[in-house]
């Protein structure tokens, strides 16, 4: 039986002081969710299955739920739809915060 999964990492770069740029990053290609109020070193994984996985960062949380066909990520009362063609599930990336650019 051949069975598809898609890649799945969530990335939270700083845009400034206390906000954070958050994507996720499907199968190689980027996704930007949005920016929020938080550090890179105040998001986290919270879960990681293979059908959902969500990601705190400060108050706000982003899931993605592996539907036919696609990845929906919600934020808030958004929704996101992002194409995984026959994937029947994810692997989830550990997060990494991201090092710090420049002296």
């Amino acid at each position: 039986m051949d069975v598809s999964v898609s890649t799945v990492e969530w990335t939270a770069k700083a845009s400034d002081p206390e906000h954070v740029d958050v994507a996720i990053v499907v199968d190689g290609g980027v996704n930007k969710l949005g920016n929020v109020e938080a550090t890179p070193e105040t998001c986290a994984i919270r879960s990681a299955a293979a059908k959902v996985t969500e990601l705190l960062c400060g108050v706000d949380s982003f899931v993605a739920e592996v539907e036919p066909g696609e990845l929906v990520i919600t934020h808030r009362r958004e929704a996101k739809h992002v194409p995984i063609g026959p994937s029947i599930a994810i692997t989830i990336a550990p997060y990494r915060i991201p090092e710090p650019s420049g002296p």
